[in-house]
């Protein structure tokens, strides 16, 4: 009873936060590169959680919506840098609402924190709440600034938004491997799951960083089959060195990830609209 009370103030805020996302996708006229930035967006919050959470355990999501307390304290992160302040900073981004509407956000998080403590459904380790009033405003300002480099189709942003579009699915699904027992990383005979998150976001950037690389000469089905071996070849090879225990079929695996690669082609027509002549006519031949 305890767990599922602990889900209502998280299942209100996912309510709210996807009206905001909602009604500024609605009132958008370019989508995709409004998606383009939400997904860098939440890119840019994983890897700030990386080094917070996963390695340095800054503080405890108590969410209550799975059974094991760690994938509950990750499904609850997941919540906040996928959800609650990314969708946020989009709205706010797209909104174009001023400094004055960021720094009230901001406030506005520090009092969620604040009933979250007072909840018993979010746990302090070494945070401090102040940090959430001063970083909270300074990543909305960012938000704001990786839309106009967007729009002024800034390459260097264009790329990083593609690796971090990549990054973002891959973790997303790595994460749902876990859940379903498909998947656990780690090292020696038992795999714990803090070397799991430490290892899969590591393993993500990895992958993330060959299939940029790929896609940003074309998108075509040489480029994709080239992604999806490299993926298949980087599972095995960790199955063999031990650092992953996988309940995945072969057959399976290739199925997933054919999905997935093809999604990461759109990814890179949509992050590189501009950049590459021709590309939304390629895409459409194919």
């Amino acid at each position: 009873m305890r767990k599922r009370r602990n889900f209502i103030p998280f299942l209100i805020l996912f309510f709210i936060h996807t009206g905001l996302l909602g009604y500024a996708f609605y009132k958008k006229e370019n989508k995709k590169q409004l998606f383009t930035l939400l997904m860098s967006n939440i890119g840019l919050a994983y890897l700030f959680e990386f080094f917070v959470l996963n390695l340095f355990t800054a503080y405890t999501y108590k969410p209550g919506i799975l059974k094991n307390a760690h994938l509950d304290n990750i499904f609850g992160a997941i919540l906040s840098q996928a959800i609650f302040v990314p969708f946020t900073a989009v709205f706010l981004t797209a909104r174009k609402v001023g400094w004055i509407g960021k720094l009230l956000s901001g406030v506005y998080f520090f009092l969620v924190e604040i009933l979250f403590l007072k909840l018993g459904i979010f746990k302090r380790n070494w945070w401090k709440t102040v940090y959430t009033l001063i970083f909270t405003p300074f990543y909305f300002f960012i938000s704001d600034y990786w839309e106009l480099m967007l729009r002024k189709k800034i390459p260097i942003i264009r790329y990083l938004s593609l690796f971090l579009m990549i990054m973002v699915t891959e973790a997303n699904l790595l994460f749902i491997f876990a859940v379903k027992r498909k998947l656990r990383f780690g090292l020696g005979r038992y795999h714990s799951w803090t070397e799991h998150f430490i290892l899969v976001p590591l393993y993500a950037i990895s992958l993330s960083l060959f299939a940029t690389w790929s896609f940003m000469k074309k998108n075509s089905w040489t480029v994709r089959l080239r992604v999806q071996l490299f993926t298949i070849g980087l599972n095995k090879l960790f199955e063999k060195t031990g650092l992953v225990k996988s309940g995945l079929g072969l057959f399976e695996l290739i199925n997933i990830h054919f999905l997935i690669v093809y999604l990461y082609g759109k990814y890179s027509v949509w992050a590189l609209d501009g950049l590459k002549k021709g590309e939304e006519e390629q895409l459409e031949e194919q």
